[in-house]
């Protein structure tokens, strides 16, 4: 099963991508950056899938990809 959840967002950098996914990333001034490494391990830990960036651009958003197995 394929999902892909987009937003219509600020976007991620290309220099930013690889990072998303690191626990304690972030680019807001306040908050510690848990969601998406949190969910990345979910995903893979409990229901071994997949969690990527599929899409981003700055200032157009970003679509994120969950791919989950049978």
């Amino acid at each position: 099963m394929i999902i892909d959840v987009s937003d219509t967002g600020k976007g991620i950098s290309k220099q930013n991508i690889a990072k998303v996914f690191k626990p304690g990333f972030t680019t807001k001034k306040r908050g510690w950056g848990l969601g998406l490494s949190l969910s990345r391990r979910i995903i893979e830990q409990y229901h071994k899938g997949h969690l990527t960036v599929k899409y981003s651009e700055p200032g157009k958003g970003t679509t994120f990809r969950i791919v989950l197995k049978k």
